[in-house]
């Protein structure tokens, strides 16, 4: 970038104090032109004048003012609709550079939604309802000419133009068999989730409290790995755009159906433990994943450790330790898998992909896999003196894949839940008090449910 002209895709900003008001607005209308644009970005610590890297920010300039939580804010306050930004990072002789990834517009425009502060009666930076676009200098520019109205709509029109080409296919559509490839990155992505969870738990150990060492070590070897795959008409993955944005709201609507203080795939955004953007091998080829917290970064060991990735090819996996084993696997104690807890589990891995899928025009299945590790002697219990049948799991590891129709987990949820959840249970010998299909039943669900006293966690209407 050094050097460098700066085209109509790209801003160039020097090192600047982004809690000030009028800075804020100024950069509302850069990141406006920039998504009206077609998208681009915006570059923190380069002159806009000699394009030339500055260093380090100055005295009084924390980086924390160029980080993604603050650039959405400005986002949130100035524009609509809000589009997701994201923060990269450009090293260059050994300075990281504030990168900020704008998406292009949608089916509307970005628009100004309120004035920037006052200074000389006038408001700076922007001014509500005008619409924004780069100009050649480059300029920031309200919209005025027919090229620049022709472009911009071209764009809205191309966009919704897929959208409902996407709905149309996936109304009038009869999907094919996931694809072998769908299936085999699928299986990967859950192996690559849960050997690093295994492997995070190793290094844990040694680091927490002595009186903690056994039960992370246990939880490398006894944990689930749950993850489905969003597959299209044509039985292929589906490629997620803006995997942060899309995992943000599915994370807010599933504080309405799968919360208990915590729940799966969230983000958190604390910036030590906020999810980052990487890449891994598969299938043989690079794909990024969004990544949960590490569980080196975790402040506090609780009752059941998790990590999770969602690909930009439209898988998501999570690994849990079990809850049922905190406090270690004590002699005395039945190994088990309670009721509650599984359905919890299954409940939130489902909840996530109905969220997800809700948001991707296309969707026809889901592939859902379970691996569930560390299972042998356990028994099905209700709680830790309550059996559901005292018969115990021979094998140590219990995996399943299950395909469901994409409007079965719409439309019939409890119907698309008992069909995963089922086999699980199935694998717990009845030892004669009958077999899961005589006690399973939504009202079992919600009775379960409903001992997670946060009131977060319930079963979608069908």
């Amino acid at each position: 970038m050094s050097g460098k002209s700066e085209d109509l895709s790209v801003e160039y900003k020097a090192w600047m104090d982004t809690t000030q008001g009028p800075v804020r607005a100024k950069l509302a209308k850069h990141i406006a032109a920039l998504a009206n644009h077609g998208g681009g970005y915006l570059i923190f610590g380069v002159d806009d004048k000699s394009r030339l890297p500055q260093g380090e920010p100055g005295p009084g300039l924390d980086r924390s003012m160029f980080s993604q939580d603050a650039i959405s804010g400005i986002v949130k306050k100035y524009l609509d609709p809000r589009i997701q930004v994201r923060l990269e990072e450009a090293s260059h002789d050994g300075v990281l550079y504030p990168v900020i990834v704008v998406p292009s517009h949608a089916g509307r425009p970005i628009i100004a939604v309120t004035d920037g502060p006052q200074e000389n009666n006038r408001p700076v930076g922007v001014r509500q309802g005008e619409i924004y676009v780069r100009a050649a200098g480059p300029e920031r520019a309200q919209i005025r000419s027919a090229d620049d109205w022709n472009a911009l709509l071209d764009r809205c029109l191309t966009h919704r133009a897929d959208l409902l080409g996407n709905i149309v296919r996936q109304t009038i559509a009869r999907p094919g068999r996931p694809s072998a490839i769908a299936i085999d990155a699928l299986l990967e992505a859950v192996e690559a989730t849960a050997s690093d969870f295994s492997e995070q738990t190793g290094e844990l150990a040694p680091r927490v409290a002595a009186s903690d060492q056994k039960n992370i070590a246990q939880a490398g070897q006894n944990f689930s790995t749950l993850a489905y795959a969003l597959v299209g008409d044509d039985g292929e993955l589906i490629e997620l755009g803006n995997v942060r944005g899309l995992n943000q709201r599915a994370s807010i609507a599933m504080g309405e159906v799968a919360y208990i203080g915590w729940a799966s795939f969230l983000p958190l955004n604390v910036p030590e433990r906020a999810p980052q953007l990487r890449t891994g091998r598969l299938l043989g080829r690079d794909r990024s994943y969004l990544e949960g917290m590490r569980l080196a970064a975790s402040a506090v060991i609780g009752g059941s450790l998790d990590y999770w990735r969602i690909y930009e090819t439209g898988i998501a996996a999570i690994s849990q330790s079990y809850p049922e084993d905190n406090g270690g696997l004590r002699s005395g104690i039945p190994r088990r898998i309670e009721v509650g807890f599984s359905l919890l589990r299954v409940h939130s891995l489902l909840a996530h992909a109905r969220f997800m899928g809700q948001e991707i025009p296309g969707v026809q299945q889901i592939v859902v896999r379970m691996d569930w590790r560390g299972m042998a002697g356990r028994m099905l219990t209700w709680d830790e003196q309550r059996f559901v049948t005292p018969g115990q799991v021979a094998d140590d590891r219990f995996i399943h894949t299950v395909t469901l129709p994409w409007a079965r987990l719409r439309d019939t949820y409890f119907d698309a839940f008992t069909a995963v959840i089922m086999p699980m249970y199935n694998l717990f010998p009845e030892a004669g008090w009958g077999t899961p299909d005589r006690w399973f039943n939504r009202g079992v669900v919600e009775r379960e449910f409903g001992k997670f006293k946060t009131g977060g966690v319930r079963l979608f209407d069908d």
